[in-house]
């Protein structure tokens, strides 16, 4: 190919021609997808060490709050708007104190 563009005096087939375009658009896919594998790679490395340092973070905080032992792991929910009652109390208490939360006991108030 090179050869072919130094010297002026040949000419190039369509085939020859057609054979260096796909060569050609190929190698910048490739290029393409190595940069892609590339940066996709770096941004998984950086998000790996942000999680590992949040939940080394969470350890810490975790191994000073006392666990909560229960004698009935069952939890008797009758109806639909009790459960969505359950579901809304849990939601908005684990927004508020941003750690887990789980369902310990449920009381009907009538």
């Amino acid at each position: 190919m090179i050869n072919f563009l130094v010297d002026k005096t040949e000419h190039m087939d369509v085939g020859t021609g057609a054979i260096y375009s796909i060569v050609a658009i190929l190698m910048v896919f490739l290029i393409l997808l190595i940069i892609i594998g590339i940066t996709t790679l770096v941004f998984k490395l950086t998000g790996l060490f942000e999680l590992k340092k949040e939940l080394d973070a969470s350890k810490k905080q975790n191994n000073n709050v006392p666990q909560v032992s229960s004698t009935n792991n069952e939890v008797s929910i009758k109806d639909d708007d009790m459960m969505a009652a359950v579901l809304v109390a849990t939601i908005d208490y684990r927004k508020e104190i941003n750690k887990d939360v789980r369902v310990v006991n449920v009381k009907e108030v009538k």
